[in-house]
């Protein structure tokens, strides 16, 4: 077998398994979840998962780290659309309720590696929140260089963005609404950030 396709096999193995305990560790938390139960769901052997993690510390960090990548590149596409801040805002406010929905588990574990039960991993859970206020801010720049908003602060402005974004949409899956309906809501909550940003006239 070609070098080449050997390292995808693996790559693509590895990502498996990382999905899988993703599963696992939103369900249980990290001290709880069972590496064998991990290699059980991925179908792989109890010993296979250690040829591609030490340890489940080592699982855990390679989780938060794809994670980090995955939700960074979802959100990165939904902004590089050309549009306006008002278009851009409620992209940015889809990307996450799409992420919190169709990637559940690895959001909670996000979630939880900042504020919950998986404290512990928590500087690299942080990495991931500072690089999503930074992708908000350049958007924010791009958008007062346009003179379309005025902001003092581009740094705050984008952390309460992202805040007032993920706790929204945290509360309305808890309150049981539906990816369809958070979506359709994109655009009154964008219109809503946007108010605190005009330009005064």
């Amino acid at each position: 077998m070609p070098k080449i396709v050997d390292e995808q096999m693996r790559e693509a193995t590895r990502r498996h398994i990382i999905h899988q305990a993703a599963s696992e560790f939103a369900r249980l938390g990290f001290d709880q979840a069972n590496i064998n139960t991990i290699a059980e769901q991925a179908g792989i052997g109890k010993g296979t998962i250690y040829l591609y993690f030490e340890n489940k510390r080592e699982l855990f960090l390679a989780m938060l780290r794809l994670i980090a990548q995955e939700h960074i590149a979802a959100i990165r596409t939904a902004l590089a659309q050309d549009g306006t801040i008002e278009q851009r805002l409620e992209w940015l406010f889809g990307a996450f309720a799409r992420l919190a929905q169709q990637e559940r588990d690895s959001f909670n574990v996000y979630m939880s590696a900042l504020y919950g039960v998986n404290r512990s991993f928590q500087a690299e859970a942080t990495r991931l929140l500072r690089d999503y206020v930074t992708t908000i801010a350049l958007l924010l720049e791009q958008s007062q260089a346009r003179g379309e908003i005025e902001c003092s602060d581009v740094e705050a402005t984008a952390l309460m963005i992202l805040s007032l974004t993920e706790s929204y949409i945290l509360s309305a899956i808890v309150l049981g609404q539906s990816e369809q309906k958070i979506l359709s809501q994109a655009n009154l909550i964008s219109k809503l950030v946007l108010k605190g940003l005009l330009p005064s006239s």
